[in-house]
């Protein structure tokens, strides 16, 4: 085993060699390419104007914020699966499993949210995807990518110009639109029995744009063993016979976009149906599921102001159902003497239901008030609601006494229901309907210096950005979030910004309205927690192809909202400092490489006095986010029909909880388990294109080193956490037209 540890490591060594030796093979090729090839910038090779910094295009560059573009032809280069294959390539990008739900958790700087990353801004298009419990939820996880154009990410807060959940970083996922790119058709299929078939559609003609595109998606999803779970070794809770996940899912997804001169239509449906890996319990069990649809329609229309700046008027409406019946326990709990009434083979099941919907307009617009004075400012009103809320099992779940038809159930032990799956909304809903109305008013101003005060010696670009935005909500009260940013370039090959902003989160649905819940209930006096960032970048074109930057960052957060004994409370409080390196190289529109990495400290600073003591915790690390991890990649067409793109992707060791708990005699850590492993994924694709005109074939393997590596359970039930899959592959073929 230590020789193949041994081995894993020369190989991860030569890889990297490899890859190192391979900038050099393309930058000498690169000096016998053509001037005008040799001409071409970073900007042109990789589109990196942005405009999700600002609402107005500017590059990475000048934008005043840290951002990264990543492209629709590097994603399709890069074979990746999903968006959770692209983010992880990011600086400052983490990502691991929420164990319980079938979903990725996204963190960014050592900070993410405890569930359903309701932190992070997820738009398509500028929408933002928040009508479920005020979070994009489980879009990490299905958003398509072959109809992506681009994505831009802001790393650090963006509430100032997007309000709420813009709270650690956002990500405007750009689609294509008529007559971007030729129709295609194409099927996918790989490891888990996956399959998945799509095509797209793409028309233009004069002043009317169309796009349209159409998927199926279907998996058995990754079956890896959990040795042990909630109920290994409990008096009270059986372990389950099978330790296999569940991790099937299948769902299809419709998006398009319309366009006729300045109006625009775009619209999104997706239908997804889950399979939960581990239960709410986190005990192993093979029969949850969670159905889940989202759907919405955006109608606007763009004004151009002479030349000056742009008008734009939009109308939406979102709706999403949630509806999920978990096993908690398996059957083999269920089948205890201590249970009662349990049929053979039936689990203990609980099964939340609601509908959610956003609907509201904004009116914004940007304008040259003066040469040198960029302004851009807003109005929005948003109405959300919960509604139809049910909720479904077959035992009392609720953590109190429940009498049902004339029957009592106590909350433990676990007595069933004689009809099975019953309706108990009448007698213990889950959740109260809500309702919620959000009024926002921004403005932001982009000054050139350099332009106002005639600067030329020594000033490539100087400029001051200003923002400020007001939300107010009519059950959480109001939040003001402020931003500034300075941008100096003292030539073109050099750049540097200086950033502070703040960002909120307003309490969603979930926290506040929740009750008969054993796990917690909702607080309907939460408050938004908050957060302010401070950035610092310096950047360099180390030649016209080759660009790097270093990117400092001090986060601080507070009244982060957090289970204190059983209720929703804004008692956490986070700090994090770190330091992102970017580096990329690009020499034509198949030829390119980059590299980062990012180190960080974060710490838990919430300073609550440890129960049985006096004492006080003091500031510890919280736990499963890696202290170090990084990537680097290399894309290459080998002939004129053939590309190759490897990515490796480390992560360091994700050290336990530090926090301190009394045992009865000493203070001790409530995790004491070794950290987990340090990994190293290495992913490739080889492309095929036009060998055959408008046929493209791609294959693409997953974790080639057969890595095996796991994601941390906080929670400590799932002593060796939860396993990841080791050597996959997807194959696609397609037709454009």
């Amino acid at each position: 085993m230590k020789s193949l540890g041994i081995l894993k490591k020369l190989s991860v060594l030569t890889v990297l060699a490899v890859l190192i030796l391979s900038f050099q093979v393309v930058a000498e090729e690169q000096e016998l390419k053509t001037e005008e090839l040799i001409k071409m910038s970073l900007e042109e090779l990789l589109d990196t104007d942005v405009s999700v910094a600002t609402k107005t295009k500017m590059t990475a560059q000048e934008a005043p914020s840290i951002v990264s573009v990543i492209s629709g032809e590097e994603i399709r280069n890069m074979g990746a699966r999903d968006i959770i294959d692209v983010l992880r390539t990011v600086p400052g990008f983490d990502i691991s499993h929420r164990i319980v739900y079938p979903d990725h958790k996204v963190n960014i700087r050592g900070m993410g949210s405890s569930s359903m990353n309701d932190k992070i801004k997820l738009m398509i298009n500028g929408h933002s995807m928040q009508a479920q419990y005020g979070s994009a939820y489980l879009h990490f996880n299905t958003l398509p990518l072959d109809n992506i154009k681009k994505i831009e990410i802001i790393r650090g807060p963006g509430s100032a110009l997007y309000g709420t959940g813009a709270f650690l970083g956002v990500i405007n996922v750009i689609t294509k639109q008529g007559g971007d790119d030729p129709s295609e058709i194409s099927v996918q299929g790989g490891t888990f029995e996956t399959i998945k078939p799509y095509g797209e559609f793409s028309y233009k003609k004069d002043n009317v744009k169309a796009y349209l595109y159409a998927d199926y998606h279907t998996t058995d999803g990754y079956d890896g063993i959990i040795e042990s779970d909630a109920a290994t070794d409990s008096p009270i809770f059986a372990p389950s016979a099978s330790r296999e996940m569940t991790s099937g899912k299948e769902y299809y997804t419709f998006q398009t976009n319309i366009s006729y001169d300045e109006f625009y239509f775009s619209g999104f449906f997706q239908k997804l149906d889950f399979e939960n890996p581990v239960g709410l319990a986190n005990a192993l069990t093979d029969e949850g599921e969670l159905d889940s649809l989202y759907a919405y329609g955006e109608l606007g229309y763009r004004m151009t102001l002479a030349d000056k700046g742009h008008l734009l008027f939009r109308a939406f409406y979102d709706y999403a159902h949630y509806e999920a019946y978990f096993e908690v326990f398996p059957e083999e709990t269920a089948e205890m003497e201590i249970h009662t009434g349990f049929p053979p083979g039936e689990g203990i099941h609980a099964g939340p239901h609601s509908d959610m919907s956003v609907r509201g307009g904004e009116i914004s617009g940007d304008y040259e008030l003066y040469p040198g004075i960029q302004l851009t400012a807003g109005t929005s009103y948003e109405y959300s609601d919960m509604f139809q809320v049910r909720h479904y099992a077959n035992y009392n779940d609720t953590g109190s006494p429940l009498e049902l038809n004339g029957i009592p159930y106590s909350d433990f032990p676990y007595k069933y229901f004689p009809g099975g799956k019953t309706d108990i909304s009448d007698v213990a809903n889950w959740a109260e309907d809500a309702e919620r109305n959000v009024v926002a008013v921004y403005g932001q101003g982009i000054f050139d210096i350099k332009a106002l005060l005639s600067l030329e010696k020594g000033v490539e670009n100087l400029s001051f950005t200003a923002g400020l935005r007001y939300d107010d909500y009519d059950d959480v009260g109001s939040s003001t979030t402020p931003r500034f940013g300075l941008v100096y370039a003292p030539t073109e090959k050099i750049w540097l910004k200086g950033l502070y902003g703040k960002a909120f989160r307003a309490p969603g649905f979930l926290e506040l309205y929740t009750k008969n819940n054993p796990g917690g209930v909702g607080n309907k006096d939460a408050e938004p927690e908050k957060i302010t960032t401070l950035e610092g970048q310096i950047g360099c074109d180390f030649a016209k192809n080759i660009r790097g930057s270093l990117t400092f960052f001090s986060v601080e957060s507070n009244d982060l909202i957090q289970y204190a004994e059983g209720v929703y409370e804004n008692v956490g409080n986070m700090e994090a400092i770190g330091v992102e390196a970017d580096f990329k190289m690009a020499f034509d529109k198949y030829k390119y490489a980059y590299c980062n990495f990012t180190w960080q400290d974060v710490k838990n600073t919430r300073h609550e006095i440890i129960e049985g003591t006096t004492q006080t915790q003091g500031d510890f690390y919280p736990g499963g986010t890696p202290e170090f991890y990084g990537n680097i990649g290399l894309n290459y067409d080998l002939s004129e029909y053939m590309i190759t793109n490897i990515s490796l992707n480390y992560i360091g060791k994700r050290k336990r909880s530090e926090e301190k708990m009394w045992d009865g005699e000493k203070l001790v850590f409530i995790d004491n388990r070794e950290a987990t492993d340090s990994c190293t994924l290495f992913n490739a694709s080889l492309t095929f294109r036009n060998f055959i005109k408008g046929i493209e074939l791609q294959v693409s393997g997953f974790n080639l080193f057969n890595e095996d590596y796991r994601y941390p359970d906080m929670s400590t039930a799932i002593q060796n956490d939860m396993p990841r899959p080791g050597r996959t592959f997807m194959t696609r073929v397609s037709y454009s037209f």
